[in-house]
């Protein structure tokens, strides 16, 4: 099978993620990667309506980082949900979510998750 792949590279987002109160309280700067395969077959040239459109990528991934969360875990899964649902043509998708400054004193760069989900 050919594959198109679309990606969303280094999308900054200010959210309330954490286990923490004072997390979910203040907040912080997140950094979200997102990739989607779907079969190159199904795609005509210059026919936006047979691609996925990164923009309404885009407006998932914004629309669930706007949310309060626990876990980087639960926001990954439910952005892979959100577009798994949205374009039944994807086949894979990648997230990854770094969170820039983690509330750990022993840390210098970011941590994150990466979920990754394939169509059986």
């Amino acid at each position: 099978m050919e594959v198109l792949r679309i990606n969303l590279n280094d999308l900054r987002f200010y959210s309330r993620i954490g286990v923490f109160d004072q997390e979910r309280k203040v907040g912080n700067e997140y950094v979200v990667n997102v990739s989607v395969a779907y079969d190159a077959c199904l795609f005509e040239e210059e026919n936006l309506a047979s691609s996925i459109s990164y923009a309404d990528v885009y407006e998932e991934i914004k629309d669930e980082m706007q949310g309060e969360c626990l876990l980087l875990e639960t926001v990954a899964l439910r952005i892979s949900r959100r577009i798994s649902g949205r374009w039944m043509t994807a086949q894979e998708i990648r997230v990854k979510i770094d969170k820039c400054v983690p509330p750990v004193s022993a840390i210098v760069g970011s941590c994150g998750v990466e979920y990754f989900w394939k169509k059986n």
